[in-house]
């Protein structure tokens, strides 16, 4: 006898052993059980995942004779629908009958009843390759069939499905079968077949196979017409072209280690053994995937992947940042896209993991804030809340409302960092400022003139220009001009009104920063200035601040540090 492939002499027979689509053949069962069986059913869904088969089993159970809702298999049309020789179960293919001729032949051939069988029952595959004629003669036989017709659908896209065929069918969605439903039919199919393998290479098929359980049993047949028993994983990887995980840690372990000549090395490797680009770069993303999925704590507990390699994701993943993971993701994504039209896609590749050596490390606005370096190494997800950062500290008194001293100087601007002042440097910092001291029971109040606004406004500026580059961009071009008690008016000269709205909606921060080197709490009123009366006080007031500098030379100091550019 010829040899029969597994995918054919494993086919399912019953309901009870189509794998991963219980929501489908739950739904059928029922369906007999209540005798609520519709007149046409469209089975929608990826290649390999049981539609034809299913349509076959509903032929089966709608015209067994011993056990009608249930095929038995040993009755006469159950034998001869599985052998496809059953008169009254009319089986074609869409792509080769898909013109108006050939439906109206069906529509005269469902008109006669059955010779053996309680229905006849036309299955039509891949039923969107229909005409659009074809389909619209189908309409009217489809919605209104004799008693005894029932039509049976199956396609690999719905899309391209009229909907006025999909309204008059019930509709089922076949699922992508999971790899460990895969992984558990290939084992019973082994078991019966006494094949010895390794459980490596059953994942490895069952991931290969992408949720098509036909694709899993052809892989299946030629690894083990290749190999031979015991089934080694080694094996399976030379005949499937896999690639293994060696290839894909050497990859990220040259990008976190910096290391150029491990990555050619592995590149090398990648090149002289032949492996498709497309299917390199698909097992990294899928490798960054894990890895990001690994700095999520039991995050690996809900993938596929064995103990040990799970492990070793763990043990990798506490060296990487998620956000560095994420970026590369994205190159990823991209490389992915360009290499199925790059006419040298190896040339590609390479160039683009090179340039992932070059990525420098992501650093959250905390951690430039605090002057934290970045660690790829620290903790990814806390689960804990993240603790807020201190308060810096200053040496000097708060303000009270209550007291009625003044001081004539104001207080320069803090250092960023006072608590590496030690603590002689802090008693000369106190007696530079010649506060009155007074008596126990009361506080000085502090005041400011509108000169001394003027003269220090610089100094406003470049301490909002510190956190916030943008806004002190725009209070660079402003100028104190009026002080009603608690109340200041500055105008902003040369900005459009579009940049005054975001001084006012700012403005909480500015009196902030105002309150810190003055120890003056003042509301600030933001007035746009047409004229250019102030343009020569405020260029004066730029050039005597000689040890300063303004918020163009922060944001150059800025781009200069982290090596950036300024995007216009």
């Amino acid at each position: 006898m010829a040899y029969q492939i597994l995918s054919l002499k494993w086919r399912p027979q019953t309901f009870a052993d189509v794998v991963g689509q219980d929501h489908i053949t739950r739904t059928l069962v029922n369906a007999f059980a209540k005798d609520r069986i519709a007149q046409g059913y469209l089975f929608t869904g990826p290649r390999g995942v049981g539609k034809t088969t299913t349509a076959r089993l509903l032929a089966k159970a709608l015209n067994c004779k011993n056990t009608p809702g249930k095929s038995c298999n040993t009755c006469n049309n159950c034998n001869e629908i599985t052998d496809g020789r059953n008169m009254d179960v009319l089986e074609i293919d869409g792509a080769s009958n898909r013109g108006i001729d050939e439906i109206r032949n069906l529509r005269e051939m469902i008109k006669y009843p059955p010779m053996n069988s309680p229905y006849k029952i036309i299955i039509i595959d891949e039923v969107h390759m229909l005409t659009t004629p074809a389909f619209n003669a189908l309409l009217r036989t489809l919605e209104e069939p004799p008693p005894h017709g029932k039509f049976i659908f199956a396609t690999t896209d719905i899309h391209k499905v009229p909907a006025t065929i999909i309204s008059r069918c019930q509709r089922y969605d076949f699922n992508r079968i999971t790899v460990q439903a895969i992984t558990d039919r290939i084992i019973h199919i082994l078991k019966e077949e006494k094949i010895n393998i390794d459980d490596e290479s059953i994942k490895a098929i069952a991931g290969k196979a992408d949720g098509s359980m036909r694709d899993a049993l052809s892989i299946l047949d030629q690894v083990i017409s290749f190999c031979e028993e015991p089934i080694q994983y080694s094996e399976v990887v030379s005949v499937l072209g896999l690639i293994s995980h060696e290839v894909y840690f050497g990859l990220t372990d040259a990008i976190i280690e910096r290391s150029g000549e491990q990555l050619i090395r592995v590149l090398n490797e990648i090149r002289f053994s032949g492996l498709p680009v497309n299917e390199v770069v698909l097992g990294l993303n899928e490798h960054i995937r894990n890895l990001l999925i690994a700095t999520v704590p039991k995050g690996l507990d809900t993938t596929e992947i064995s103990g040990e390699l799970k492990q070793r994701y763990e043990d990798e993943a506490s060296r990487w940042d998620h956000r560095d993971l994420l970026r590369i993701s994205r190159q990823l994504m991209e490389l992915e896209i360009s290499t199925k039209r790059a006419s040298q896609p190896h040339i590609l590749m390479e160039m683009t993991l090179m340039r992932l050596l070059e990525m420098d490390d992501s650093v959250s606005i905390d951690q430039l804030l605090s002057k934290t370096p970045p660690l790829r190494s620290q903790p990814k997800y806390k689960s804990e809340p993240r603790s807020k950062p201190k308060p810096i500290s200053t040496f000097n008194s708060p303000p009270n409302p209550k007291s009625q001293q003044t001081v004539s100087v104001p207080k320069k601007k803090q250092e960023k960092t006072p608590t590496a002042i030690k603590e002689p440097d802090a008693q000369k910092k106190i007696e530079a400022v010649p506060v009155e001291t007074p008596p126990k029971s009361e506080t000085p109040k502090v005041s400011i003139t509108i000169d001394e606004l003027k003269n220090q406004w610089v100094d406003v500026a470049e301490a909002v220009s510190e956190n916030r580059p943008s806004l002190g961009m725009i209070l660079d071009n402003s100028l104190p001009v009026a002080l009603n008690g608690k109340h200041l008016t500055v105008d902003v000269v040369n900005e459009s009104k579009f940049n005054v709205g975001i001084l006012d909606r700012s403005r909480s921060v500015i009196e902030r920063k105002v309150h810190k080197i003055f120890d003056v709490e003042l509301r600030i009123k933001f007035v746009l200035d047409k004229s250019t009366s102030n343009n020569d006080e405020i260029k004066k007031n730029r050039t005597k601040n000689t040890n300063g500098t303004n918020s163009k030379d922060i944001l150059k100091k800025v781009i200069d540090k982290f090596e950036g550019e300024l995007l216009r």
